[in-house]
């Protein structure tokens, strides 16, 4: 069984989760894919699935063999030894099977596929905020050896937590800071500074914009954001799902043409449940290269090393965009 244990100095929560030893690695690539059609007996029970007219599944969610979080059907109680905090690794861990195919990046994804893996996202996180005592619902997305993936088939992940992540409190703190000075979204207004600049921004659609941000924390980091103000991800509105549909497929087949199908994170940023400010909070999805691998001085300070300009990796993402919204 997992559990949280919270460092006595910093409050931040960490989960040890010894069972996760035991995943499957899929190095050279595995015999039968247990994500792939006829192999469905290979995994846990079904969560919930989209299928087409003739029965068979278009996106699967199933619980995950090996999850970080178990489910309860009480909320766990923090368990105190002195200055050490416990906490039962409890809540869930889902995985999304994204797509029939066995090998297909999601720039190459039909708009429609990508138009229902979204929903499913947001459908689930909504089902997922409604389990007692849940306080953060995590989607993202790995792919490639370096991003973590342990299964080459494309395939995300769903994680609802008891606990609020280190990343996601300084994150709404920084936002409800900035709100308080200046009376406006700082998303909002990067968004507005950006589209005036041009030299990091990438695509707008019809309810999204795209840049590579002035701070990027990794190089050709991607930041999608709504143009409408809204804190939630979930509660986006269908039209503004179908498309950011079409708007993630044309930005990541850029990113893909670009880096040759870089290992990377995608990663949709919400603040927690129970601790939303409307107008300082503002969702967004956070594409991650890994290109490289984070070294000494970087895990020592906390201060990121980039080491391609912003300006440098938006031109070259502009150059493989289309009209049409896929990559040269």
């Amino acid at each position: 069984m997992s559990e949280f244990r919270q460092d006595p100095v910093t409050r931040e929560w960490v989960i040890v989760v010894p069972e996760r030893a035991a995943r499957p690695h899929a190095r050279g690539g595995a015999a039968v894919c247990p994500f792939c059609p006829g192999a469905e007996e290979q995994t846990p029970g079904v969560v919930s699935r989209l299928d087409d007219e003739q029965g068979r599944w278009l996106v699967r969610v199933i619980e995950n063999r090996y999850p970080i979080l178990r489910p309860t059907v009480t909320e766990p109680e923090t368990q105190r030894d002195g200055p050490w905090h416990r906490l039962p690794g409890c809540g869930r861990h889902e995985i999304v099977i994204d797509a029939r195919e066995h090998d297909r990046m999601l720039g190459r994804f039909a708009p429609e596929q990508i138009a229902r893996l979204l929903r499913v996202y947001a459908a689930r996180v909504r089902e997922l905020g409604r389990v007692p005592g849940i306080r953060e619902v995590v989607v993202f997305r790995n792919h490639g050896e370096q991003a973590g993936a342990t299964l080459r088939h494309p395939h995300s992940q769903i994680v609802a937590t008891p606990v609020i992540s280190p990343v996601t409190r300084r994150r709404i703190m920084d936002e409800i800071a900035y709100f308080d000075d200046h009376g406006a979204c700082p998303l909002c207004r990067t968004l507005e500074a950006e589209r005036e600049s041009e030299v990091r921004f990438l695509y707008q659609s019809g309810h999204f914009a795209s840049f590579v941000p002035f701070a990027s924390r990794v190089s050709h980091h991607l930041r999608i954001v709504p143009l409408r103000h809204c804190p939630r991800f979930d509660d986006a509105a269908d039209p503004e799902l179908d498309d950011l549909a079409g708007h993630l497929g044309t930005v990541m087949a850029a990113l893909e043409t670009e880096l040759d199908d870089p290992d990377h994170n995608l990663v949709i940023a919400s603040p927690p449940l129970d601790q939303i400010h409307q107008g300082a909070n503002h969702w967004y999805i956070d594409v991650l290269p890994r290109l490289a691998i984070p070294a000494g001085f970087e895990i020592g300070s906390g201060l990121i090393v980039t080491t391609s300009a912003p300006e440098k990796a938006a031109a070259a993402l502009r150059g493989r965009l289309k009209p049409n919204g896929r990559a040269h």
